[in-house]
This record gives structure tokens, C-alpha cells and sequence, in this order.
């Protein structure tokens, strides 16, 4: 069973006009339904005003601002709203053109009145200069009385009917069964008055035409007859012996048409409208040559559409909706490439994982040396790869999470500027100097806890360098140094030992320098004093008085004189003898130069030097194990002291050095003897280890310090790329991408270093699902191992959850579905909630034809696609260029139907009749009384 359908629309088949022959009655026109719509339009707004102005806030808590702006909300819904009522109103009443003509201005004038208020409130409203209050309520009130005052209150005021409005008056008859449809033959008597007196006549009534369709309202009903009246007494005959197709122009430019069999059934209709005459019959043709044989495709679930487009092929997969769900990247030029990229597509597609990269995303990827990393953007571009591989995927996978965890404080250094490293170094930090080729040229002696001291150390360097002298130390040499606030001296070699250190603080550079002289003068001539346990000591104290003291072996005085002094040393001895019986074994001693002293404390052995007052000139600064060994210490400064040379030492010295292989080096030593810095490599001669300082001496004047921890960002300047390196400044990973300058790389840098928590880790086996954001909404696309694009979307989505619900219906519908693919046509077998029909489409999957109705099973739409086939290969061509009648014989016999230039039909024969001559007959009926036949309505 099929049921007719109409392709084409009317005036009267819209969405208000349907609203309102629903829910209020049937339409007399469409001032009716605009009349209505304009009214309860009105009524909204002013009902919207209302609501504003009650619920919004008010009194003296508000603001004034705000009391404004909701009276003038109010008043924006409220007045535009009143005059739309008014000519809502108007609308629906029997009135005259001049009438709605007079509504409309005067709803424009209150209008305008409503946007001169919008304009000037609240500034220039009552109490504003200047206020045009008056003037705007004024040409408001003048919009509503022209609207209202012309239809309504002119009646009420003169008591007549108003002059510009009308009224229909007559009688309702019952109307005969025939004039209601529901029989073909009747009579009716007609009672007439000619001149002064009554007639009556019987007239004989037959049914002889009737509308192909039915309508919602009796306007359009009556428009179609109209269009009959007016087309019938010139429309052409046409007898349609077979099939036939009829190929006519629309009404807005475009071409359609329709296939019938020889009895007048529609076969099919074109399934869309054509751009021109040649194109319809272009599209008439292809039907004619490949209908016959087109393949039968059900379209009840998902399936693989191979599709031609000029030259180009392409695939797509759409849902039983026909809905697109995927598409090939790129066409290919023949059919046979668009298979092989399809095929592609669905070996990969099972086993597809789900990929999310926001911003960032590290790849871990198989390598024939091992495993290696790479870093891509959320377009799969590849930013930077690592410098090495790694033995398995786990270890690639860990050093790439500690990359991450330690790139987002990374520091930034620019590849040719020297800078200091403070770096990690197991779990301790060290720093070191490298100059514009990176190359280490310094570095902190020891590690230490923190990043602080160590980059402290650096400090001292970059401080202290500009100003350091460089020398060497062959032997040993005296050094005069200021710390804490005094000066020192200090007896040094050339592996940095000291042999000998002052014991006091001298205030100025000269007394220090005197210290070291008194102690070359007086060290050759000093005796050393040996005691086993104690001794007494007299000596001659400042200003020629006499003291005297008791000393340990480790020379710590147990006793002395006190605050006594005597005028001679025989009185000191005197005094001194009295006190010897509390120190029987202690020996007596005189000390009338300087002298040296061994002793022992809890370091070990050591020497002193003391003057004859008993204060000490030096000592040895270092311990030794043994007697012997402090003895063999004091013999060899005593040996040499004379010829040493004293220099003076200010904010540090760069000190150059040959180790046991006559390798030279050299090292930063502060004035408080620390060293702080040292080369990082030896050198040939004593020539290159003080030229290598030259060279090191600007640079670590000029260089910044950078805390890089276990990794930095080295940018390049040559190109502007990246690369990530370790403390030892060794490339972890290069960057693959150049930028235009500076700063443009340090955005992308510090852009990285934002999204590192975020950075998806993965790996793609075989293919995966790259869910990304565009500026039109989130999307996907089939990547394989290489990162090439297999597929992607066919459509946008709104928020991630979409995209990934999407991929998912994807994944389980490709792997399942068929390919459909055809040369030129296809018949689409497809069912809906109408019920199963089906179309016709082309190698571009665009429908170029469509049956003429729905079916109630699948086997009845299967019967209509055998039926089309038969119809197309025979069917003729006919052009409908002006409005006609065609004839055409049924199994019961014959009919006549009237189509208008456009393929519309507009009329059809209630009859069959036996012969060809008959149905004329009754159709010349039609045709001369037709134009001129009173309508009738009937309800």
C-alpha cells in the first residue's frame, strides 16, 4: 500500500499557520493568523514590562542606577507591547485596508516614541536639561489613539458604523451532499424571480473534477481552485501511453521532476531540486542508463560509503541514519586508492586506543637502538626528541616523568653567553663557569648541601676575579691577608700547606708585614726550649720591668705574676723561688730572644714561636703525629724562612700550579686561604694555565648565575630552537622546531613549563584516537604509529565527554560495517517513522532520485524499487513548460488530470470512463465552464 506525498510546499503549510488552526480555529486569512500572532506577542511584552517593573528591586535600599534601569526595562517591554496588542486587535476586525494602513502608522509613531524614551531616560527625563518628558509621552499617547482611537472609539463616540470599518451579511443554507463530497451525482431546484413573477428549475448536478489532494484550510482550498479558474481554458492535452517522465521548472528557478507509469501512479520524484534544465535531464538520463541495473542497499545500519566526486574518490562511515560519523583525510584519484585507504582505516580502527593530548603529549616509541621519547604538540608535531635511548620502555617512561616533574623549574641559559651552573651532583650541589662555546672553565672545589651556598661560591668567583693577580708559588712564600676585619699572615707552599700562621690580629697591612719580617729575622736565630713536665720563665715585660710565669709542656701557663712586676730580674727570681717548692720539677728557664716552643693538644704536635716577653710571634697551624714530626716541621722553617718572600694579598689570587706530571692548573684562593675555584682541566705549560685565567677573567666577571638543578633549557641562538640538558650541560633532548626570535622561543618555553603536569605520556602500537580542541569545537582523528592521519570527524563536538562518546560509537560500529560501493547508482532501502521507502543516489551519495510514498514492509518497498526498474528503461521525457491536461488509462479504464507549468496538480477526474473519447468529453466540460463557475463553500 502507498500513500501519495506532496514535494512541494504551500503558503499556508508554516509553523504559525499550523499553531493556530490547531489551537484556535481554521484561518479566514493571514491577517488572521498575523493578527493573532501580533496580539499575543503584545500581550507578552506588556505582561514582561509588568513582571520587571513588581519583582525588580525598589525603595530607598536600592540603588538609584538600579531603579532606573528596571523602570526602564519595564517601560521597553511594557509600551512596545501595548501598541502590538492594539494592532493585533485591529487586525482581527472587519476592517478596511485604509484602516490596517492607519494602525500601522499609528504603531510606528508609538514606536518611535518607545526608542526616543530608550534615548533620553533617565538624563534627560523630568528633572534633566533638557527634559523631553512631555514631548515623548505625547507622541506615544498620539501612536495609541491613531491605532485605537479610528476603529474603536469612533463607533463609540457617533453612535454609526466607523467609516473605515466593513461587514459581511447574508444567509447559511444547508448545502446538498454532492457540494460536501460525499456523492458523485445530484440535483438541486432552484426557485428564481423573473420580472414579477417566481420560477422554479430543476438542475441535474454531477461531480466531474476533484482536488488530487486535501488542505489544512479552506484559504488554500480556495486558492487551488482559483489557480484551476485560471489555467483550465488554455491547458494542452497530452496523452500519457507509458511511462513518462515530467520534467518541469519550479517556482523559484530550480528544476524537478516526476516519473509515472501509463496509468498516472507516481513512480518516483527527484530527490532533490536541480540548478538547471540540462542538469534534471542530465540526472533523467543517468537514471535511464543505470537504474535499471543499480544495486539494493539497506540502509538499516552502519555501513562504508565509497563516493565519487568529480575525479576525485573519497570514503566516508555513516551511521543507519545516514549521518556521517568518519571520513578519509585526503581523496585519491581513483576508486582503488579510496579502497586501500579504507582499508587502512578499518585494520587499524579495532584496536585504536583513545588519545587525549591538551597541550602537550611525550611519545614512547620502539627505535632499533632501543626506546626512545618524543615531544609533540596537541597537533602531533614533533617539538623535540631525546638525545638517547634507553634499553626498555619502563626506563624510557620513568626518565620521562622525572623530565617532567623537574623541566617545570628548569632554568632557561642561552647557548654563547658564559654563565655559572649551580647543579645537582648526587644529592649534594656543586657549580662550575662555561664559557659562550659551553664549555666548562671553572668550577666550585667541593659539593655542597644546597643550591645556595653552592651558587655562594659562584658569587665569589664572579666578585672577586676581576681583581685577582695571578701567581705562582715555587717554594714558599709568606702571604699577608685581611679577614674578619684584621690582617694576618701566613706561611704557604705550593700545594697550599701552612707552615707557619700569625697568632695575633694586626690592625694595618704594614703590622702585619712587620709580624713577617720580625719572624724571617728572628726564626733562624731561635733556640728551641725543651722541658719534660713544667717550667718557671722570667722575662722582661714592656717598659723594663720584670715577670715572670709557670707553663705546662703544652706551654699553658698555670701561673704568673699577676698584676706584680718587678724593678729587676733578681727580685722577678727572688719571687718566683719562693713559689718553686710548689713546683719542685719544674725547670727555670730564661728566655732572652725569640724561641720555640714544642707542645702537644688534642690535635696532636705542633711548634711556636714566642718572643722574649713569652708571647707567641707563630705557630705551626698544622698537627703532627709525633714529636719528631713538629720538630722536623719547625727545622724546615727554620732552613728557609730567611729567603722566603712576603706577598700581600687583597680580595684573592688566581695561583697556577704543576702536579707530579708536570700537568700545570690552577686555582681561586681567598684571603682566607679557602679555595673556591679551580680548572676543571690541566694544561700543557705554565703559559696555558695563565692564559686560560686571562681568557676565564671575563667571563666570570660577566656571567649570570643559573640554578639548573638536574636539567636546564639551552636555547640556540643561531636558529632559536631548544634542547633540554643535564647538569653536565650534555643533551638530553633536542628541539626539533625553530622560532623567529628570542622572545617567541621563551613563550613556548614557559608555555611547556605551565602544561608539564598536564603532559599526556603514551604510546601508540598501531593507531589511536586523537581527541583535540579546535576553534570550532573538539574533534578527533585516527593516527597511526608515524603520526599520519587515517581518518578524521566528520562533525564538531561540544566538550570533550562528546568527542570521546563519539570515538567510542566509532569503534564499535567500523569494524562491523559494510562497504558500500557502486559504479554509478544505488537504490538506498531505508526505513523511517512514516514507514520503508527508499532513493536513489549517485556515486557522490547525492540523492538525485526518490519514491513517490512510503511502504508498510520492507518486501513492499523491494516490489516499488522492481517496479521503478521496468518504468525507468522505457519511460519517455516530457517537459511541462505551461499548464495541461494528461490522459491516462487504467486497468478500470480512463482518467484526466490538470498539471500546472511548475508539475503541480491541480485538478483530477472523479470518473473513469470506458473510452478515451468520453473522458475528453467530460473534460471539455471543465474547460468551458470552469473559468467562470461560481465556488462554493461548504463545511
Amino acid at each position: 500500500m502507498s500513500t501519495e506525498t506532496n514535494s512541494r510546499g504551500t503558503p499556508y503549510d508554516g509553523r504559525l499557520f499550523e499553531l493556530y488552526t490547531k489551537y484556535v480555529r481554521e484561518p479566514e486569512s493571514k491577517i488572521d493568523v498575523y493578527g493573532y500572532t501580533l496580539l499575543m506577542t503584545g500581550y507578552l511584552l506588556a505582561i514582561g514590562g509588568m513582571l520587571v517593573y513588581l519583582i525588580g528591586p525598589s525603595g530607598s535600599g536600592a540603588a538609584t542606577d538600579t531603579l532606573y534601569l528596571v523602570r526602564k526595562v519595564a517601560v521597553l517591554l511594557a509600551a512596545p507591547g501595548l501598541v502590538i496588542s492594539l494592532l493585533g486587535i485591529v487586525s482581527l476586525l472587519p476592517v478596511t485596508n485604509r484602516s490596517l494602513y492607519a494602525a500601522v502608522i499609528g504603531t510606528l509613531v508609538g514606536l518611535a516614541a518607545v526608542v526616543l524614551f530608550a534615548i533620553h531616560y533617565p538624563q534627560n527625563w523630568h528633572f534633566g536639561t533638557p527634559s523631553y518628558s512631555e514631548e515623548i509621552i505625547a507622541v506615544y499617547t498620539a501612536g495609541v489613539a491613531i491605532v485605537a482611537g479610528v476603529v474603536i472609539m469612533v463607533p463609540v463616540v457617533t453612535g454609526e458604523r466607523s467609516y473605515f470599518s466593513e461587514t459581511t451579511v447574508g444567509h447559511e443554507y444547508e448545502h446538498p451532499d454532492i457540494a460536501l463530497g460525499k456523492t458523485d451525482r445530484g440535483g438541486l431546484f432552484a426557485v428564481f424571480k423573473r420580472g414579477t413573477e417566481w420560477n422554479w428549475r430543476f438542475i441535474d448536478q454531477n461531480a466531474v473534477a476533484g482536488s488530487t489532494g486535501s488542505f489544512l484550510s479552506r484559504l488554500e482550498a480556495e486558492e487551488r481552485v482559483e489557480a484551476v479558474k485560471e489555467q483550465v481554458a488554455d491547458a494542452g492535452l497530452l496523452e500519457i501511453k507509458h511511462a513518462a517522465f515530467r520534467l518541469y521548472e519550479s517556482g523559484d528557478g530550480e528544476w524537478q521532476w516526476h516519473l509515472l507509469r501509463d496509468d498516472g501512479g507516481a513512480v518516483a520524484e527527484g530527490g532533490r531540486d536541480f540548478e538547471s534544465r540540462d542538469t534534471a535531464e542530465s540526472v533523467i538520463n543517468v537514471i535511464k542508463d543505470h537504474g535499471p541495473d543499480a544495486d539494493v542497499i539497506v540502509r538499516d545500519e552502519a555501513a562504508f560509503d565509497v563516493q565519487q566526486r568529480g575525479s576525485e574518490f573519497s570514503w566516508r562511515l555513516v551511521d543507519e541514519d545516514r549521518t556521517p560519523l568518519a571520513e578519509c583525510v585526503e581523496t585519491q584519484g581513483d576508486r582503488s586508492g579510496a579502497r586501500a585507504d579504507l582499508d587502512a582505516f578499518r585494520d587499524r580502527v579495532g584496536e585504536a586506543t583513545e588519545l587525549v593530548v591538551d597541550s602537550y603529549g611525550v611519545e614512547l616509541r620502539s627505535a632499533d637502538d632501543g626506546w626512545r621519547w618524543h615531544l609533540r604538540d596537541d597537533g602531533h608535531r614533533r617539538l623535540a626528541s631525546s638525545t638517547d635511548a634507553y634499553e626498555s620502555k619502563g626506563v624510557a617512561e620513568e626518565a620521562v616523568y622525572d623530565l617532567l616533574e623537574t623541566v617545570e623549574d628548569a632554568t632557561t641559559v642561552v647557548a654563547g653567553e658564559p654563565s655559572y651552573d649551580v647543579y645537582r651532583t648526587g644529592s649534594d650541589w656543586a657549580w662550575r663557569l662555561v664559557d659562550d662555546a659551553g664549555s666548562p672553565v671553572a668550577r666550585g672545589v667541593e659539593s655542597v648541601g644546597d643550591a645556595e651556598t653552592a651558587a655562594a661560591g659562584a658569587g665569589e668567583l664572579k666578585s672577586h676575579a676581576g681583581s685577582a693577580e695571578v701567581v705562582e708559588i715555587e717554594d714558599r712564600e709568606f702571604e699577608t691577608y685581611r679577614h674578619d676585619g684584621a690582617w694576618h699572615w701566613r706561611l704557604v707552599d705550593s700545594e697550599r700547606a701552612v707552615h707557619g700562621r700569625s697568632t695575633d690580629d694586626y690592625e694595618s697591612e704594614d703590622e702585619a708585614a712587620a709580624a713577617v719580617e720580625r719572624v724571617r729575622t728572628e726564626a733562624p736565630e731561635a733556640d728551641l726550649i725543651e722541658f719534660d713536665t713544667a717550667a718557671f720563665q722570667v722575662y722582661e715585660a714592656e717598659g723594663g720591668a720584670w715577670r715572670w710565669r709557670l707553663i705546662d709542656e703544652d706551654g699553658t701557663v698555670l701561673a704568673d705574676s699577676g698584676q706584680g712586676e718587678y724593678e729587676s730580674k733578681d727580685d722577678a727570681m727572688s719571687a718566683m723561688m719562693t713559689l718553686q717548692e710548689n713546683a719542685p720539677d719544674a725547670e727555670h728557664l730564661e728566655i732572652e730572644n725569640a724561641a720555640f716552643e714544642l707542645f702537644q693538644d688534642d690535635g696532636g704536635w705542633g711548634w711556636r714561636l714566642v718572643d722574649d716577653i713569652g708571647d707567641t710571634i707563630a705557630d705551626s697551624a698544622t698537627r703532627y703525629d709525633s714529636e719528631e714530626g713538629a720538630r722536623q716541621a719547625m727545622d724546615s722553617l727554620v732552613g728557609s724562612v730567611g729567603d722566603v718572600e712576603e706577598r700581600r694579598m687583597r680580595d684573592g689570587i688566581f695561583q697556577v700550579y704543576a702536579d707530579g706530571d708536570d700537568e700545570w692548573w690552577w686555582r681561586f684562593v681567598r684571603p682566607d686561604g679557602r679555595i673556591v675555584a679551580e680548572s676543571p682541566s690541566e694544561f700543557g705549560t705554565r703559559h696555558q694555565a695563565e692564559a686560560a685565567v686571562e681568557s676565564m677573567t671575563a667571563d666570570a666577571t660577566d656571567a649570570s648565575v643559573a640554578t639548573v638543578g638536574r636539567l636546564a633549557v639551552r636555547l640556540d641562538p643561531d636558529d632559536w630552537h631548544w634542547e633540554l640538558v643535564d647538569e653536565d650541560r650534555e643533551p638530553v633532548a633536542t628541539g626539533r622546531v625553530s622560532y623567529d626570535d628570542r622572545d617567541a622561543v621563551a613563550a613556548a618555553i614557559s608555555d611547556l613549563q605551565a602544561s608539564a603536569a598536564d603532559t599526556t605520556v603514551y604510546e601508540i602500537r598501531d593507531a589511536a584516537f586523537d581527541c583535540y580542541r579546535t576553534d570550532d569545537g573538539w574533534t578527533w582523528r585516527l593516527v597511526d604509529a608515524d603520526h599520519q592521519s587515517l581518518a578524521r570527524a566528520s562533525a564538531t563536538y561540544d566538550d570533550r565527554e562528546a568527542v570521546e562518546s563519539a570515538v567510542g560509537r566509532v569503534s564499535a560500529l567500523a569494524p562491523d560495517a559494510d562497504v558500500l560501493d557502486y559504479d554509478e547508482l544505488a537504490f538506498e532501502l531505508q526505513e523511517d517513522e512514516e514507514g520503508w521507502t527508499w532513493r536513489l543516489v549517485d556515486e557522490e551519495q547525492r540523492a538525485i532520485g526518490a519514491a513517490a510514498g512510503y511502504h508498510e514492509s520492507q518486501a513492499a518497498a523491494e516490489r516499488d524499487i522492481e517496479s521503478a526498474r521496468d518504468a525507468f528503461e522505457d519511460a519517455s521525457v516530457l517537459e511541462i513548460d505551461s499548464a495541461a491536461f494528461e490522459f491516462h488509462r487504467t486497468d478500470d479504464g480512463w482518467t484526466w488530470r490538470l498539471v500546472d507549468d511548475h508539475g503541480v496538480e491541480l485538478a483530477e477526474s472523479i470518473a473513469t470512463f470506458p473510452s478515451r473519447v468520453e473522458a475528453q468529453e467530460d473534460l471539455s466540460t471543465i474547460k468551458a465552464l470552469g473559468p467562470d463557475a461560481w465556488v462554493s463553500t461548504a463545511e
